[in-house]
This record gives structure tokens, sequence and C-alpha cells, in this order.
């Protein structure tokens, strides 16, 4: 009897205490209860009324008890902590913030990583401290035994989280590589060189800055002297810390510039190239010395600009409490007045330059925020005046013939509220599917939205590269596209080499260059179809898109809401048992593009015939000859499918007839299977799934006619008046099309 009273005395002591609400707090309870029953029962009408008086009374009483449990959670919680000290708190607080700072990834995954720190370290120094300084010894045998399992659990846990910090991640996903895909004997008989190697010039330096810069190396003795730019115009929030750190204020930004060029009489093409955003004082512009010596050695004049007094800097930002604002327009400016000095020095006797630089062929590229620089600086040389200020008059018109977009922003500077219009150059853009910066392929959208006329001679074209990040196309930023602690959540060890990296940037730039400045045409086909480039280049997985002022469109799925309509008057677009089809925006993972394609789905098993999508030629306005190509672009439209690389790869039939109804068939393996979505999987496990990891990326495909007559001799390319689909090979997929056409 006794022990029964003990025991009824202790749960007495543990027993929570609840007092008596006052007149007042019970007031306040009673009508909050009254209104939040009412609302949810007028709630759970509207959504469930009509499903009957169970369902309505079930599905009532689960969300009141849902609702209930969480806050009873959460009023626990609070409980909890009105009995933790003030001083620890404010620790905890404090040290969320700096955390913060630490690891600035993703959201989700910084506030849990912060989170787990906090709490294990709080609960392992708790006990450790109480175990050293001899409380252990006075405590209870319950305690004793909760004191070690804690100790034992936390610091299992700090060993663990600290060797998944410390590892480099998750080995890459074995997909169909280059090689795989393009194995056609075709490559074989190609004549064309590796664009990579080293050219015959002898390669010489040289630099040139505004006096008195703030980096040494733009001043040396030997260093051509600039004059400064007026740039106050289109930048915003310039503080007065970054003015004492350069020793020069936003009317006077520095042209300063790292020269790579050939030893020759020339005239040579001048290509001049723009880091992005990175640490101001960790100077980006040097990275690129692996493109000069290459180019420069194959009789091309290189500049890498500074423009690294307009990146971000933590300490004259005040902790990006007023960061510089807007500065993207800037960056384009001083592309532009960089390439005025170097008309200058071309006229000018006195300089080493003089008659040396063919300012007929110039070409820009950009680096992330230079990449959206390089698009800002080719629109406002085709303009008379700034598009946000009329007042401030341009006057450049330079022959800016190619630009070169790397792992680059768009959007972030839309004059007048619309997407900078990039017309009348060549283009080409680079990027990474492990880009932990850029995480999305916004320089698909610059390729989406550049224009040209049939007139003239240029192309675009587009690269997607598994295993290649944001910073490696740099070598001052490497690896981590983090800032600080925040590369030790991603997955670093699915990465190719820098040398891979720079491998892949040096094969496709300097073929790019020789295309389209040097009028080596020939290099075009290795944007036509890399396969051509499959010796030169990293055997990776490889996604890339082409068009060409030769090629006449057909649809592009942007001109109405009919289905069966196409951009050219006069087609037709016909689909016959389809599971899915119509016409949309291209949804990326920052959400969707401002360019559409159609989605054709199919499941051989719903229908007895295959499904085929048929595109009917109008009957004028295309010149169509025996070496036409039907060309077209395609993306897997399947982002759910949860399949390996290899199983997943999509193969249909494109199927040709002319007007005298004679057919011609070839598998869309001809050129190449289609590859799934490429995971961009770039945080560590168990977070590498977490977010949007997949996007649409669509790679070209071209069919010459000819290879349709060597399939079936009766058909007369000359009169070929449909192109279908036939969804016959791969048993159940969904794909993108757009920028169906014929090239001449």
């Amino acid at each position: 009897m006794e022990r029964i009273t003990n025991k009824a005395s202790k749960l007495k002591k543990i027993r929570i205490k609840i007092n008596p609400l006052s007149a007042g707090w019970k007031g306040a309870t009673i009508v909050l209860t009254a209104v939040a029953f009412i609302l949810v029962i007028l709630q759970a009408n509207y959504m469930l009324g009509a499903r009957g008086f169970i369902d309505f009374s079930v599905g009532t009483i689960v969300a009141i008890a849902a609702a209930a449990l969480i806050g009873g959670v959460i009023t626990i919680i609070f409980h909890l902590i009105k009995k933790v000290p003030s001083r620890f708190l404010w620790l905890v607080f404090s040290s969320f913030i700096l955390l913060f700072i630490c690891f600035m990834v993703p959201m989700t995954v910084t506030i849990f990583i912060i989170l787990a720190i906090i709490t294990v370290f709080s609960i392992w120094g708790a006990v450790i401290y109480q175990m050293t300084t001899g409380s252990y010894k006075n405590a209870n045998k319950s305690k004793k035994i909760t004191m070690i399992v804690l100790s034992a659990t936390t610091t299992a846990a700090i060993g663990i989280g600290s060797y998944w910090m410390i590892r480099d991640g998750d080995a890459p996903i074995q997909g169909a590589t280059l090689k795989e895909l393009k194995n056609s004997e075709r490559y074989t008989d190609s004549q064309l060189q590796n664009p990579a190697e080293q050219g015959h010039y002898k390669v010489k330096t040289l630099t040139y800055g505004s006096e008195d810069s703030y980096r040494p190396e733009f001043n040396q003795s030997d260093s051509l002297t600039t004059s400064t730019v007026d740039g106050s115009a289109y930048v915003e929030k310039w503080s007065s810390l970054r003015t004492k750190t350069i020793g020069l204020g936003p009317n006077e930004m520095p042209l300063n510039g790292l020269i790579w060029y050939p030893e020759g009489e020339g005239p040579f093409p001048l290509v001049v190239a723009a880091h992005g955003n990175h640490l101001m004082t960790d100077y980006s512009d040097p990275g690129y010395d692996y493109l000069g010596k290459l180019l420069a050695s194959r009789g091309y004049i290189f500049v890498s600009i500074d423009e690294n007094f307009l990146n971000i800097s933590p300490y004259d930002d005040m902790f990006i409490v007023s960061a510089l604002e807007k500065e993207n327009p800037a960056r384009g400016l001083l592309m532009l007045e960089h390439l005025k000095t170097w008309k200058e020095w071309n006229n000018n006797k006195n300089t080493p330059f003089y008659q040396k630089v063919d300012m007929d062929q110039i070409a820009l590229i950009g680096h992330s925020r230079g990449a959206e620089a390089i698009a800002i600086a080719a629109a406002y040389n085709q303009l008379n005046a700034h598009p946000d200020n009329g007042n401030i008059k341009f006057d450049y018109n330079f022959q800016i013939r190619s630009i070169i977009a790397i792992a680059g922003t768009d959007r972030q500077y839309d004059p007048s509220g619309k997407p900078m219009p990039i017309q009348h150059v060549n283009y080409l853009t680079l990027h990474g599917a492990q880009d932990m910066d850029v995480n999305s392929f916004r320089g698909s959208s610059q390729y989406q939205r550049l224009s040209f006329t049939p007139d003239e001679d240029l192309m675009k074209a587009s690269v997607y590269i598994y295993g290649a990040n944001h910073g490696q196309f740099n070598r001052t930023w490497g690896r981590g596209d983090g800032v600080g602690l925040g590369n030790k959540l991603f997955n670093l060890k699915q990465l190719m080499s820098r040398e891979e990296q720079e491998m892949i940037a040096k094969v496709f730039i300097s073929s790019f260059l020789d295309a389209t400045l040097k009028d080596k045409k020939e290099y075009r086909e290795v944007f036509g179809d890399i396969g051509f480039a499959k010796e030169w280049l990293p055997d990776t997985m490889y996604i890339s898109n082409y068009f060409d002022s030769h090629s006449t469109i057909i649809a592009s799925f942007d001109e109405d809401i009919d289905l069966q309509s196409t951009t050219m008057p006069g087609g037709k677009l016909i689909g016959e048992n389809l599971q899915e089809w119509k016409e949309e925006r291209v949804k990326k993972k920052f959400g969707e593009d401002l360019f559409s394609a159609v989605r054709l789905g199919w499941d051989q098993s719903k229908h007895a015939s295959a499904a085929s999508y048929t595109v009917i030629l109008p009957n004028e306005g295309l010149e169509i000859q025996n070496d036409s190509s039907f060309v077209f672009s395609m993306a897997d439209g399947d982002e759910k499918r949860n399949i390996s690389y290899s199983e997943g790869l999509i193969d249909l039939t494109i199927q040709v007839e002319d007007k005298d109804g004679n057919q011609a068939s070839l598998p869309l393996s001809h050129i190449s299977e289609l590859v799934p979505m490429i995971e961009g999987r770039l945080l560590k496990k168990p977070f590498s799934t977490l977010g949007k990891i997949k996007e649409p990326i669509f790679q070209n495909y071209r069919f010459q006619f000819n290879d349709f007559k060597q399939a079936n001799e009766q058909f007369n390319p000359l009169l070929v008046s449909k192109v279908s689909f036939v969804f016959d090979k791969t048993k159940k997929g969904t794909v993108l099309i757009t920028d169906i056409g014929i090239r001449k």
C-alpha cells in the first residue's frame, strides 16, 4: 500500500500543472473556438458537402483533429522555449543567422542543416559538460542512462555528419555517352582538324588599363593606357567603401584588359571576353588564359576584360545590406567602350596594333552575368539611344559578328520590361547540367529569342553538357559554385575534371569562331551534328541544338491556338492515336519560358496502330532541292519518368511521302536516339532529388532527303508533300518538338 502511495506521489510531482484561465482569457478562448468552428463547418460544406453526410463528418473531424494535433505540438514547443534560458536562446538565434551566411544553398536544405547543427551540438555540449563537471556522478540511474545514450547518439551524429560534409558526394550517373550514340560511319570520313590544337602563331601577351588602376598589372611599363568611362547612369547603390577600395567612383570606371595576340601582320579577328559575378577582390579575368593562349595561336586577338569592380563585395557592400544594383547594363556598356578603344588603336600608327585588328570580324564571349552582358552589348550596338534613357545617345555600330554565352544568366535586365532582343549575330551557348549557380539552362532562352533573316549567313547553337559545372569554365572559380562552406553540401564527385571542361570549351568556341569569323563553314557540322567532334571531346552526355538562316520554319508553335495550323501558311498538322497532343510554353526549372513546343504522348498498349504526328507541307513558299533536309528540335517531355539513361533512350520513325504517294522511312537513331531528361542532381544524398532537377533540353535533328531516297529510290525529294513522326519503336513516351523546318 505504501508503494502505491509513493508512486501516486511521484505522478503528482511530474504532472503538468494547468492553471485555470482568467475571465478575459476564457472569453477569448470561447469566442475564437466558436468562430473557428463555424468557419470550418462552412468551408467543409463547400468542399465536402456534395459527398454526403458521412464523408462530410469524417473529413471535418479529421481536419479538426489534425489542426489540434499540430497546434498542440507547436504549443509544447513554445512551452519548452519559455523554460530555455534567454542567454541560450540569444545564442541560438545569433548562431542561426551566422550559419545561414555559411550555408547559402537552397532554402529548405539550409534551414535543415542549420537546425541539425544547432540541435545536435547543443545536446552534445550539454551532456558532455555535465559528464565532465561531475553532475553525472550525482545523477540517478535513469538520468545516467539517458546521458550515455544522448552522448553516444550525438557523437555518432557528429561523426557521420562531418564525414558527409567532407566527402565529395556520389558518383556520376552512367548514361548514353556521345560515342555510344554517335557511332555512324559518316563520322570516320570527316576531314575536320581538331580546333582545340595549338595553332602555328607565336603567342604574345600585353596588358592595358586606365591610369592609376586599382590593379598594378594593368599599369606596367609596357602597358597601353586607356581612358575611364562614366558609368554612373548604369548602376545604383555604388557605396563609398567600393570607391575607397578601387580608388574610383562609378563616373570613372576603368578600361583594363589582358591581351593574348598572335605575332604576325594580321589583320586578326578580335575576341573580347567578359567574366561574371564573383568576389570583387578575387579577380576573374585571368581565368580565361587557356582560351587566350589557344585562340591567339590560331590567329585571333583575345582580350579578357576586367569588370571585377562591378562584382559582389561583402565588405564594400556591408554584407549585402547595400549591394550594388542594376549593374548588368554597365557590363555591356564597358564591352562596347573596350571595342571603341581597340578601333582607335587599330587606326593609330603609334600603337602595336596598328592595322592588325580586323574590326569587321568581332566576337564577344561572356560567362555567367558576362553572358547577359554580351547580349546587352550586342543590342546597344544596334541602337541610337539607351532604351531606358533617351538622353543617353549611342553611336557604336561595330561589326559584332558572333557572341558566345557560357553558363549565362538571362533577364536580370529587361529594358522597358521586355526581354533583351538578340538579332543579326551568330550565337553559341554552353551550359553544364551540374551548374550549381545558374542551375537552369538560361542560354536556351536566348537561343530561342535570337532572330536573323534568310538573307543573312548566320547560325545559332547550344550545347548542354553532363558533368560540367559553372566555375570550371574559369580557372579562378574552380569546382565549387557556391559560397564557402555551402560548397560542402554539393555533389562535387559527379563533376568532370577541369581539364576536360576546358577542352569542351576550347573545341566548341574555337570551332564556332572559325565557322563564323574565318568563313570555315565546314566547322558548322560540329554544331549541326556534334558526332563530328566526338574524337576531340570528353566522352560524356551532350544535348545540342542548331538552326541557321538557311532553314525555313514550317512550325514553331508560337503563332496561335489551332493545333492543326503551321507557322508557315498553307501547311497542316495531323495527329493520330496520340495519348497527349497539345501546344504549350516550354516549362523550365525557373518556370514557364517564352517559347512554345508541341507535346506529343503515346502508349502502344492503348491502340492497335502506332501513334503518329504528320506535317503536311505548304504548297508554296518552300524551296526544296535534292540535297535539302528536314530539320526539327526534339526533347524528352516526361519529367516523371524514372528510368536509367540507357533504358530510357527514345527511338521512332521519320517517314516521308511525295505527291505520288511514294514513301520512305528512317529511324530517329539514324542520327541518334533521343536521351531522356538529364538530371541535375546538384546536392548530396539525401537532398539530391530535392526541388526540380530536370528540364527539357532540345536536341536538333537533320534528315537529308537524299538519305530517304537511298531507302526508296522511287521517292522524289522535289515532290515531298508530308513528313510524319511515327511512334512505333519505343512503347511509351512523351516528347516536345519545335522548330520544324526545311534546310537548304
